[in-house]
C-alpha cells in the first residue's frame, strides 16, 4: 500500500523548520512535502526546456514523428541554423560581460568600497566563475532557464582562511525553487533543492550507515528517490525566521539588545545614550543533505542571509497564475523543421536529375538486367544491350528527359530560412553577411539590430548578476573576517594586494583600531552592461590615433594615449619613454614614481652674437687699460711737480679729476708726499701730457734745471 504524504503545513504558526527544537524526523517530513511540490510545479516547464536544448544541439531531434515517417528510407538532412543564432547571442555576452560597481552608503567609505569591488571583480573573473556564468546563460538562451551557485571553501595553503567561489551547475533542471517565490532572482524563496544522482555502490561508500531502500520495498514516495541502479540525493536549502530586538544609540549606531547590554554602562559614561528600541525579523539560511529516507548530513547554518543559488531566465511570464519561461529556440523550431524538410527534398530531387529512367524493350536488355539495376550506385564504362534491327534505333535503350527543376522548392527553403531569422531576431548582417552598407558606422548599426532584438537576454543576465554580487557582498563580511592579505583587481585588470582587518595601536590614545575593516559600513551593488575593458581600450586607441594627427601638443598627448591603450607585448619601455617626454615637456602632471621634469636648458648662443660680445669685451678692456695708464701718468706728473714746487718753496699745484690725491683728514697727521720714481733719461717729450702741465726736459743742462739745486 502506498505511503500517504501529508502535504499540509505542520501545526503551529510557523513551519517545522521555524520551531525551536525541531527534530530531524519532522524536518525530513516537511522536506518531502516541499520536494513533491517543487517537482510537480516545475515538471512541465522543465520538460519543454529540455526539448528546446535537445533540438538546438541534437540533429535527430529536429525531425518530428510525422516528417520522419514520410521520409522513411529517403534522405533526411539537418542544416542547423538555430544553433548558430544561439551562439550569436551567447558569444556577444562573452565579449561584453556585465561588471559590478560597489558604492558606499551608510558608514562606508570610498576605500572600503573599492576593496569590496576589487574583491568581487577578482571572484567574478576567475576561469571557473566565468564558466559557470556562460553555462547558465547558454541554457537561458536555449531553454529559457539556467542557474549557478556560490560556495565557500578553504584556501589551498592548508590554513583556515576561506574564499568565496562561483560554481557551475551543468544540469539546471536538477535545481527547483519554492513555487511561491515571485521575484525573478528568487531571493524571496523559502527553500530550494539541488538534486544529484549516485550509484547504489557510491551511495553506500559515502554514507555507509544510511538507509538504502530496496526496489522491492519501494513505495510511491520512495520510488522517486530510489531505483534499481541509482539513488537521488538532494541538497535541501531552507530559511528560518527569528525575532530580535535592536537598539538605536545616540551616535547613530544600531546594536542587538542582548549584545549591547554588556557595555551599556560604559557607553552611557562616554555620553552615548539609548534612543529607541524595536523588534525585527531576521532570516537564517540552512543546508542539509537528504535522501528519500532520512537526513544524511546537517542541518548546517550558512553564513549569509541569501540562499546561494542564482537563476537566470531567458523570457519568463506569469500566464494564468503560472510561470512559463522559454528561450530563443522555442519559436524557431517549426521554421527549422520546415527548412530541413525542404532542403532534404531539394537535395533528393537534384540527386535524381542525372538518373531519369531508361526506356528499353525487355528483349534488348535480356541478360544485362544487373548492369542497368546497378546504375544508381555504379558507373560502368560500357552498357551492353541486344541489338534488334526490327526495332527503332536497333533496340538501343534511351533515357527519358528529366522533368524541369521546380523553383518553388528553392523559394520555400528561402522562406523558411527567413522565418528562422524572424523567430530568433538574428539577421544576415548580425552574422557578418555583406549588404548595401559601405561605411563602418552603417555596418555596425546593422549588426547591432540583432543585439537590440535579443538584448532582453543580456538584461536578464545582468539582473541575475546583481543578485549574485549582492550575495557575494553579504558573504564578504562573514568570510573575510580576519587579518589577511587579499588580491583585488582594478577596472583595467591590474592586480593589487591589500591587507584588511589589520589591528594597530593608536599612538595618541593607546587604543586598538582596525585598518580596512570589512565588517563596517553598508554598500550598494549595481551592474554595468557594455563593452568590456579590452573592447573599450581598443576603441579608445582608435580614437587616439585619429587625434594623433593634430600637430598641436594635443596630438603628442593623443599619441601617448594610443600607445598606452595598445595590448601588445614589449611596449612597456615605449610607454615609459613617451610618458617621460610628455612630463618633461609639461604636458602631463608627474605621478608617483615619475622623475621630476628636467629644468629647461638655455638655447645655444648665436655665433654672431658671441663674436660681437667678445669684440665689445676686448674694446672695453682696451679702453680701460688706456684710461688706467693715463691715470698713472697723471699721478706721476703731479707728484713730480709737487716735489719741484716744494724744493722751490712754492705751494703744490691743485689736482682735479681722477688724478686728485686724497687729502688727509684733520685727525690724521700729514704724510710726506711719496717719493717720485727716478726720472728716465731720454728725448724730450714734445707733446704736453693730459692736464696741460709741461714736462721737464729729460736730459737737464749741467748744473740742473734753473732754480733747482744740483
Amino acid at each position: 500500500m502506498a505511503e500517504k504524504i501529508d502535504n499540509t503545513k505542520p501545526d503551529g504558526p510557523k513551519y517545522a523548520t521555524d520551531r525551536p527544537g525541531v527534530n530531524k524526523e519532522d524536518l525530513h517530513k516537511e522536506m518531502m512535502a516541499r520536494f513533491e511540490e517543487c517537482r510537480d510545479y516545475w515538471a512541465s516547464e522543465y520538460e519543454l526546456a529540455r526539448e528546446d536544448m535537445q533540438f538546438a544541439f541534437s540533429p535527430e531531434s529536429q525531425w518530428d514523428e510525422w516528417m520522419t515517417k514520410t521520409r522513411e528510407g529517403r534522405p533526411m538532412y539537418t542544416v542547423n541554423k538555430v544553433r548558430q543564432a544561439m551562439k550569436q547571442i551567447t558569444n556577444e555576452q562573452r565579449q561584453n560581460r556585465p561588471q559590478a560597481k560597489v558604492r558606499a552608503t551608510e558608514g562606508g567609505d570610498a576605500d572600503l568600497a573599492e576593496v569590496r569591488q576589487g574583491l568581487i571583480r577578482g571572484i567574478d573573473q576567475q576561469l571557473d566563475a566565468q564558466r559557470a556564468l556562460d553555462t547558465a546563460f547558454q541554457f537561458a538562451v536555449g531553454g529559457g532557464y539556467g542557474v549557478w551557485r556560490l560556495t565557500t571553501s578553504y584556501q589551498e595553503d592548508g590554513g583556515f582562511d576561506q574564499v568565496i567561489q562561483r560554481e557551475e551547475i551543468g544540469n539546471p533542471y536538477s535545481v527547483t525553487f519554492d513555487p511561491s517565490a515571485k521575484k525573478k532572482d528568487r531571493r524571496d524563496a523559502r527553500y530550494a533543492f539541488i538534486e544529484s544522482k549516485f550509484s547504489r555502490s557510491d551511495f553506500r561508500e559515502r554514507w555507509p550507515e544510511a538507509k538504502l531502500v530496496s526496489v522491492d520495498s519501494n513505495t510511491d514516495t520512495s520510488r522517486a528517490w530510489f531505483d534499481e541502479h541509482e539513488v537521488i540525493v538532494a541538497e535541501y536549502w531552507y530559511k528560518t525566521t527569528e525575532t530580535a530586538e535592536i537598539v538605536l544609540m545616540s551616535d547613530g549606531s544600531v546594536h542587538d539588545s542582548d549584545k549591547i547590554a554588556l557595555i551599556i554602562d560604559e557607553l552611557t559614561q562616554a555620553g552615548i545614550n539609548e534612543q529607541r528600541r524595536r523588534f525585527v525579523e531576521r532570516e537564517k539560511v540552512w543546508q542539509c543533505i537528504v535522501s528519500g529516507a532520512e537526513i544524511l548530513e546537517g542541518p548546517n547554518e550558512w553564513p549569509g542571509r541569501f540562499i546561494p543559488l542564482v537563476p537566470v531566465w531567458g523570457e519568463i511570464l506569469d500566464l494564468d497564475g503560472r510561470e512559463r519561461f522559454f528561450g530563443a529556440v522555442r519559436f524557431a523550431k517549426d521554421a527549422q523543421r520546415m527548412y530541413n524538410y525542404e532542403r532534404s527534398v531539394t537535395i533528393e530531387y537534384v540527386g535524381e536529375q542525372p538518373y531519369s529512367p531508361l526506356m528499353a524493350d525487355a528483349a534488348s536488355i535480356e541478360g544485362y538486367e544487373g548492369q542497368y539495376q546497378a546504375l544508381r550506385t555504379k558507373r560502368p564504362p560500357v552498357l551492353l544491350y541486344n541489338a534488334n534491327p526490327a526495332m527503332p534505333n536497333g533496340g538501343k535503350p534511351s533515357r527519358e528527359p528529366p522533368p524541369a527543376f521546380p523553383a518553388a522548392l528553392a523559394n520555400l527553403a528561402q522562406i523558411s530560412s527567413d522565418d528562422i531569422k524572424a523567430a530568433t531576431g538574428i539577421y544576415d548582417a548580425s552574422l557578418g553577411a555583406r549588404s548595401n552598407e559601405t561605411s563602418g558606422r552603417a555596418i555596425i548599426a546593422r549588426q547591432r539590430e540583432g543585439d537590440v532584438a535579443n538584448f532582453d537576454y543580456t538584461d536578464n543576465l545582468a539582473y541575475a548578476l546583481k543578485y549574485d554580487f549582492e550575495v557575494m557582498n553579504d558573504l564578504i563580511t562573514k568570510i573575510y573576517d580576519t587579518q589577511r592579505q587579499i588580491r583585488i583587481i582594478g577596472e583595467d585588470g591590474a592586480e593589487k594586494v591589500v591587507e584588511v582587518n589589520k589591528v594597530v595601536i593608536d599612538q595618541q590614545t593607546g587604543q586598538q583600531i582596525t585598518l580596512m575593516p570589512l565588517d563596517q559600513g553598508r554598500f550598494d551593488v549595481s551592474v554595468t552592461v557594455g563593452p568590456s575593458y579590452t573592447t573599450q581600450r581598443m576603441e579608445a586607441a582608435e580614437a587616439m590615433m585619429q587625434l594623433a594627427n593634430d600637430p598641436s601638443p594635443i596630438g603628442m598627448v593623443a599619441k601617448y594615449g594610443f600607445i598606452k591603450n595598445l595590448d601588445t607585448p614589449g611596449l612597456e619601455d615605449v610607454r615609459k619613454a613617451a610618458r617621460k617626454i610628455l612630463v618633461d615637456a609639461g604636458l602631463l602632471e608627474p605621478e608617483d614614481g615619475d622623475q621630476p621634469p628636467t629644468p629647461p636648458q638655455p638655447p645655444p648662443p648665436n655665433p654672431k652674437d658671441v663674436a660681437g660680445a667678445e669684440k665689445d669685451t676686448a674694446m672695453a678692456a682696451k679702453y680701460g687699460a688706456e684710461a688706467q695708464q693715463t691715470q698713472i701718468e697723471n699721478m706721476a706728473l703731479v707728484r713730480q711737480m709737487g716735489i719741484q714746487a716744494a724744493m722751490m718753496g712754492m705751494p703744490p699745484p691743485a689736482m682735479t679729476g681722477p688724478a686728485q690725491m686724497q687729502q688727509p683728514s684733520p685727525m690724521q697727521a700729514p704724510q710726506p708726499p711719496p717719493m717720485a720714481p727716478p726720472m728716465q733719461m731720454g728725448p724730450p717729450n714734445q707733446t704736453p701730457p693730459q692736464g696741460g702741465f709741461p714736462m721737464p726736459p729729460q736730459d737737464p743742462e749741467p748744473g740742473g734745471p734753473p732754480g733747482l739745486p744740483f
